[in-house]
Formats: C-alpha cells, structure tokens, sequence
C-alpha cells in the first residue's frame, strides 16, 4: 500500500513538469490555405521536388563552368647519368648528373574549347526548361491536391448534412409509428438509412485527413490546413471559349516542354560537332632546361608531340552523336503532336467541365433542394411516404456531391490546361455577392 502511495505522489509531482514541457515546445502550427495562389507560392519556395530539380540545374551549371577550362600545364623532371655501372670512373655516382626541368602544355586544336562550352550551354538551356517545366508541375499537383482537399472537405458536409436528414427523418418514423399511422418497419428502415448515413460521414472525414496530408507532402510541410472560406472553389469564371490563335502550338508557346524539343534537338547537334572536333589530335608542346653536371653548363630543350589519327579519329563518338540527333528529332516530331492532341483534350474537357457546374448549380441543385423541402413537410403532414421522403433526400445530397466533385474536376483540368499553355495559376478571386459553399 505504502507503494502504491508513493507512486502516486511521484506523478502528481512530474505531470506539472510535464505539462510545461510540453507547452514550452508546442506543435507546430499547421499552414492555412487560403488560395491556389498561396499553395503554389508555398511550394515552390520549400517543396522537395523543386529542390531536386534546383540541384540538377547546379550541376549542369557546373559542367559549363568546367567547359570553359583549359588544360592545365604539366612540371616535367628527368635525371640521367648518374649511378653507372660499368665503365669510367667519372661516370660513377652523380659526376656526371644531366638534370633537365620543364613544362609542356597541351593545345587543343579543332575548336574542341569552343564547341565543349557550346555543348555545355546546350545543356544549361535544357536543364532550365526542365527546371521550368517541373516548377509548373509542381504547380499544377498543388492546385490539383488542394482542390481534392477542398472537395473532400465538402463532400464531408454533405455527408454529415445527409446524416443530419436522416435523423431527423428518423425522429418523424418514430413519431408516426409511436401514432399509429406507420408500421415499425419504417422506423426500423430510417434506423437502417440513418447508421448507413453515419458510416458514410465518418468515412468522408477520413478521406479529408488523407487529402490534406497529400497536400502537405507536395507543398514540403508537416501539417496544412484549409481556411474556413475558400471562395475560389465555386469561381469558375465565363464560360471558356475558343482560343484565339487557331494553331495549337501557339497555344502552347509558353509551354517549357515544347521549347525542350527543339532545345534538345540543337543540345544533340552541338554534341555532334563536339565529338567531330575530338577527333581531331591535340598538339603538346615542352620546354625543358637541361643542367650538365660534368661541365656546369646548362642549355635549353624544346619539342613538340602529336598522335597521329591512323586508328582511333572518334568513329564510335561521332556516329554515336549522329543517332542520339536522329533520336532528338524523331521524339520532337513525336512530342508536338502528342502535346497538341493533349491541349486540344483538355481545353474540350474545360468546356465540358464548365457546363456541367453550370448545369448542376443553376437548375440540378434549386430543383433537389425544393423536392426535399416538399417531400419532408408532407412526410410531416401525412401526405408522402417514408420512401417518398427517402429519395428526395438522397436525390438532394447526390446532386450536391456531384456538384462538388464538379467544381473538382473544373479546377483539376483547369489547372492541367494552365499546365500545357505554360501559364500560372490565375489571380485569386474578387469577393463577388454570391451564395458561396452551397453545395455543402
């Protein structure tokens, strides 16, 4: 018992230590979004992608600074006459030492300098476009992410609204049945559609917890948030219209990808003079000072060496090069039409998009909400059945979670569209005198 006492004791004495430990090191807090823009904003300042891909570009930045190296000078030495066996007296030991000390310098001749740095600036414009492409990619995941986030969060309020309906229809059952004018069936039914109703709202909460937690992963945060209001949601703007500029890959000007084809495609020519100029030898020229120790004197040496192209002249490099630009031409005619055939897709599914959420919030909506609005008041007064009650209400909130995956689908083929144009994500919305968040 005495035991028992004096733990007790040791941990009422710890818990006030342990409180102010943690409060001293709270959790950090989450990051709240509020926009598209902000999201974006967020992640390319911390995201773990654009940082691999900031580190890529360094190192082809690096590959052009060493381009424009040249070939350092070599220290030579040589000793001779020193040592001998055999022979004279004089010849022995280091009498007659012949000391020679010298530099020799490679020169590169066939441009080799001058085309090495032009590959090397090829290479430094693909890594930045790659750079570009991943920073709207990044992009485009963001918006994507948070729109899933924002649906999730919605379809949570339909889903605890239908729970909500389905009590309250449940209260009447019983009310009816407890009057004698409804069979306990219907109450054990509205029991059946209300744990069905609750299951379905637990689940929704869930799937929120999931998408936010994918959210903060792209951004390159512990814990997001969503502000309480995210009017951008349900701004979906005019109705999109036709491109202006008829030819799709005007359209897609500002895309980094299509600009990478033909980057890649003058990377693959330069690599090919590069490796026609590797062909050519390299001619190494020295100058030594010989010192003679017999005599004392001393005299200078110079000459010259160049290998002679009778087997190796790069064959293998130069037909190497020839393929990979045949290669880069091919995928550049290839990635044009499949770049043009995804714009023209996506736009096409914008549209559709559009009319949908149009269709869905201006006459699907209004016409589910007054039928579930009659339905429960005459469920109330006698006039309609439970099963009557029982589909308007589920007419109701399917037609408001198929408004909010609407809005979902808007904002992600948006987003991809902005994507393949190259574009930004748009400015944030104006506050505008709408119903905002109804479809919750």
């Amino acid at each position: 018992m005495t035991i028992k006492v004096f733990c007790l004791a040791a941990v009422l004495a710890v818990a006030p230590v342990m409180a102010r430990a943690q409060n001293a090191h709270p959790a950090a807090a989450p990051l709240t979004i509020t926009s598209p823009q902000q999201a974006v904003e967020a992640a390319l300042n911390v995201s773990p992608t654009l940082r691999g891909a900031g580190a890529a570009r360094q190192a082809v930045q690096a590959d052009a600074l060493q381009a424009r190296l040249r070939p350092n000078p070599e220290l030579n030495s040589s000793f001779e006459n020193f040592g001998g066996f055999g022979g004279r007296n004089e010849n022995r030991g280091f009498t007659t030492l012949e000391t020679t000390i010298g530099l020799s310098q490679r020169i590169e001749l066939g441009g080799k300098r001058g085309a090495r740095m032009d590959y090397a600036a090829r290479n430094t414009a693909v890594a930045e476009l790659d750079f570009n492409g991943v920073r709207l990619e990044v992009a485009r995941e963001v918006v994507t992410a948070l729109a899933a986030a924002e649906a999730a969060s919605r379809l949570a309020e339909v889903e605890r609204g239908r729970a909500r309906l389905a009590a309250e229809t449940l209260r009447a059952s019983r009310g009816r049945v407890e009057a004698g004018r409804d069979p306990l069936l219907q109450a054990e039914r509205a029991e059946v559609v209300r744990v069905t109703a609750d299951i379905a709202a637990e689940r929704a909460q869930r799937e929120v917890e999931i998408a936010l937690a994918d959210l903060a992963v792209l951004i390159g945060v512990p814990r997001v948030a969503l502000a309480p209001r995210q009017p951008w949601f349900e701004d979906i703007g005019p109705a999109p219209t036709r491109p202006a500029q008829a030819d799709p890959l005007a359209r897609l000007a500002a895309n980094p990808e299509l600009a990478r084809l033909d980057a890649a495609i003058a990377q693959q020519r330069s690599n090919l003079n590069l490796q026609r100029s590797n062909a050519v030898p390299d001619l190494t020229v020295n100058a030594d000072v010989r010192r003679f120790g017999d005599t004392g004197e001393t005299a200078f040496v110079a000459g010259a060496s160049i290998p002679l192209p009778f087997f190796d002249r790069n064959q293998g490099g130069i037909a190497r090069a020839h393929a990979e630009l045949t290669q880069a031409e091919v995928a550049a005619e290839r990635g044009r039409s499949a770049l043009v055939a995804q714009l023209v897709a996506a736009e096409e599914r914008l549209a559709l998009a559009w009319r949908t959420v149009q269709s869905l919030r201006r006459t699907a909506l209004p016409s589910a909400e007054q039928a579930a609005r009659f339905a429960s008041g005459g469920f109330s007064e006698g006039r309609f059945g439970f099963l009557e009650v029982l589909d308007a209400q589920r007419a109701l909130s399917d037609t408001r979670a198929q408004l909010v995956e609407a809005y979902r689908d808007f904002h992600t083929i948006r987003a991809a569209v902005q994507r393949l144009r190259g574009e930004a994500p748009a400015a944030p919305p104006q506050p505008m005198n709408i119903q905002t968040r109804s479809a919750r």
